[in-house]
């Protein structure tokens, strides 16, 4: 037997305590921490593939929306009764000017009326501002276009149609809805048609939501070409579910027909599959060369820590769907990339949430409180009312002549107008039970909460006196030279205990009825004044 020197052994015990100690960190690499870290980005994949379903239906939301306002509308409702009456012609006039198309972010609106012709159609394109020409109401060349038209009120629900429908100027999203009168209260008589085009502008604001590059391709199915790059593409909204890292996912948008017409590409943050030899590993294996135990014993610290409590990290925030940020002081250079890159993109998203609550709850020109904050937070004093008895007092503002106003000065002007006005009312609404929203057009809703007649009084009358202390100029009102607003007032005393009934217990709508009846007393009598009616929580006039 070959005996060896105590140097020799020592060489050989090193070599085989560094080759097994390299052998079990690649075997570890291999077989755990590259799977989990591929698990780990394809959550992140599969994240932005949600992001990028979220930025498309965000971006429909504000048109769906804006094109049930316009048909659900007493003006437009009478346009398709008598189309070639002079109200008709102003109305087209005042609602659908080139500035409509920009503030809407529209490229094109549609009137049918129930027999499927159309009334009036404009294209405009609201980004390049020019003309546009399109042809959807040609049913006989294009029969799939009648999805459009084929969803009558049915009296009990307004369901408005959206989807992708194809176009001389390219593909372009839809809403459709029928047109009713405000209160629905009669059967629809037509239907109102906004498009939206989906162009590079449109592309580049998708890209700003999910925070990587996304491009769209047309899909031209003709007898030569087969598409088979677009055969097993899912659709846009399917349920996302990645089985491997890819520099890019694709879905396709159909038509009103089903065919695909456009290919979303959409290229991920992480797409590529961690290398076996990483700077972390090679790091790992210098220093177990150096100090071989104490690399061991601090293998579980360094290496098997950081990614498992990355995992639990995901894992939880999966489970929970509740996100804060991972910790940024990894060892491993993936680690450290898929923190940052997982962190940005939660910011993001955050932020998003935050603009679309902002958006939600906010009214876009005043930046004050819009009607939908308004009626949670009457909604919240009403119950505060049945449950301690506590009343409060409903504010109905008109800017008076503001029509005029407008046609004087100019829509530009009006708009400021509403943001000054608006300042100066929000301005005497300081306690955090009180409120000042903007309920539509130039009319804005108030509340005081628990607040006796006098010091009501007091409080109008300052409104008022501000109003003519700040003296914006309105050159066309019959009550004074400056802008003047009428408020109708609306006092909701405690219900009597003796008197209660949970039954007949005041309704907000009923509250906000009766403030609007006493603003148009306050205008009947002249204006530029308020006119106060007092009831009771159970509807006890």
């Amino acid at each position: 037997m070959r005996t060896l020197s105590f140097n020799q052994l020592q060489v050989r015990v090193f070599t085989f305590i560094v080759v097994l100690f390299t052998a079990v960190i690649l075997s570890y690499r291999i077989f755990i921490q590259i799977p989990q870290l591929e698990a780990t980005m394809l959550k992140l994949s599969e994240r932005e593939l949600n992001s990028l379903v979220f930025a498309i239906n965000r971006i429909n939301k504000p048109m769906v929306t804006l094109n049930y306002d316009y048909a659900a509308w007493d003006e437009t409702y009478e346009f398709v009764q008598q189309p070639n009456s002079p109200h008709s012609q102003r109305y087209l006039i005042e609602n659908y000017l080139n500035d409509t198309f920009i503030r809407l972010e529209i490229d094109g609106v549609f009137i049918f009326n129930n027999q499927s012709k159309l009334l009036y159609s404009k294209g405009y394109h609201h980004k390049n501002k020019h003309d546009l020409s399109f042809n959807l109401h040609n049913f006989e060349d294009a029969p799939e276009n009648r999805v459009l038209i084929d969803t009558p009120y049915n009296g009990k629900k307004v369901i408005p149609k959206t989807g992708v429908i194809s176009t001389q100027s390219g593909a372009a999203f839809y809403s459709s809805t029928p047109i009713l009168l405000s209160d629905k209260s009669v059967a629809s008589n037509g239907f109102l048609v906004f498009i939206r085009l989906i162009n590079q502008e449109l592309i580049d604001e998708i890209s700003l939501f999910t925070a990587t590059p996304v491009r769209i391709t047309p899909v031209r199915i003709t007898p030569v070409n087969s598409n088979i790059d677009i055969d097993g593409l899912k659709d846009w909204n399917a349920a996302v579910k990645l089985t491997k890292i890819a520099p890019f996912t694709q879905r396709l948008i159909r038509n009103t027909n089903g065919e695909p017409i456009l290919k979303i590409t959409l290229y991920h943050t992480n797409s590529q599959t961690p290398s076996i030899w990483g700077l972390g590993m090679l790091s790992l294996v210098l220093a177990m060369i150096v100090l071989v135990i104490t690399v061991y014993l601090l293998l579980a610290g360094f290496i098997i820590g950081p990614i498992q409590r990355l995992a639990k990290h995901v894992k939880a925030m999966d489970k929970k769907q509740r996100y804060k940020e991972l910790p940024k002081n990894y060892i491993i250079t993936e680690l450290r990339k898929i923190s940052f890159h997982f962190n940005a993109l939660m910011s993001t998203v955050q932020r998003q949430n935050t603009l679309l609550s902002q958006q939600v709850y906010v009214d876009e020109l005043t930046q004050i409180s819009n009607r939908r904050a308004f009626e949670l937070h009457l909604e919240a004093q009403i119950q505060l009312l049945r449950r301690q008895n506590i009343g409060f007092t409903l504010i109905l503002a008109d800017i008076d002549y503001f029509k005029r106003y407008n046609d004087t000065l100019g829509h530009v002007a009006g708009d400021e107008a509403l943001k000054t006005v608006a300042a100066l009312l929000e301005q005497h609404f300081q306690r955090a039970e009180d409120m000042c929203a903007r309920f539509g057009g130039e009319e804005f809703i108030m509340l005081y909460s628990d607040i006796p007649f006098a010091p009501l009084e007091r409080k109008l009358a300052s409104i008022l006196e501000s109003l003519q202390t700040l003296a914006l100029p309105h050159p066309s009102s019959d009550v004074a030279d400056y802008v003047t607003v009428s408020f109708g007032v609306c006092q909701v005393l405690p219900a009597r205990v003796e008197s209660y009934c949970a039954e007949t217990f005041i309704s907000g709508k009923q509250i906000t009825e009766m403030a609007d009846k006493a603003l148009y007393q306050a205008k009947k009598s002249g204006r530029n004044q308020y006119y106060k009616v007092t009831i009771t929580a159970n509807n006890d006039n």
